[in-house]
Formats: structure tokens, sequence, C-alpha cells
């Protein structure tokens, strides 16, 4: 059975790729560049040419960390929900293939059409 991984991501703004590259390089190929990267407080998401890194920093020393790795071969769909008038996050819901659903609720001031036009290209 799939496990639901829904809403268990929130970012609250966009960080240049090279920012905490060193959390994800040995995740991440010599020839695999990071095209997008968000954090909030010590998690992170970061979005290559590949695949989506996802990193939750556990315990209240952040040292424990656990990472989500979905490439994109193993995404069947995804669904982008942009911010309104009282609810002014956006929220990304992608379904992964043997895990179920993966989320990450993006804060007011990330522009959510960036991920939609990278998911677009790189999900076949």
């Amino acid at each position: 059975m799939p496990i639901d991984l829904l809403a268990k991501f929130s970012v609250t703004q966009k960080t240049s790729p090279e920012d905490g590259i060193e959390l994800f390089e040995k995740f991440i190929a010599g020839d695999e560049p990071v095209l997008l990267s968000y954090k909030h407080s010590r998690d992170r998401v970061v979005f290559t040419n590949r695949k989506i890194i996802a990193m939750d920093a556990q315990g209240i020393t952040g040292k424990k960390k656990s990472f989500c790795i979905f490439p994109y071969s193993k995404i069947s769909s995804f669904s982008v929900e942009t911010a309104g008038t009282f609810d002014l996050d956006s929220d990304l819901k992608i379904w992964v293939s043997g895990v179920g659903v993966f989320g990450v609720k993006l804060g007011k001031k990330i522009d959510i059409s960036a991920i939609g036009k990278l998911l677009s290209e790189h999900v076949k």
C-alpha cells in the first residue's frame, strides 16, 4: 500500500540553486544541475533536471535528516493550486508510483507557475 506523504512539506521562500547544495550532493549526479530550490527554516525541496529531493530536518538540533527522492520518471501526475484571496498559500500535489501523494505547501511569495512549468517539461 502506498505511503501518503500529503502535506508533509512546507516551504516559504525560494533560494538560489547553490544554497544548501552540500545537503544534497550525495543524491545528485555530476551532470545533474539543481534548477529550483526552496526552503522553510530547516526543511528544503529542490528540483533537478532528473528528480525532486525533499529534506526534512528532524529533532531539536536538526541533525537527523530525512530525504525523499522522487525521479520524474515515477511521477504519474501532478496538480497545482494557486493562492486565493483568503488562502495565501499555494499547493503542489504530485502522484508518485509506488509511494502515493507527495504534497508541498508553498508560501505566498513563491511563484508556483515556475514549478508547474518545470514539471510540465520533465514529467512524461
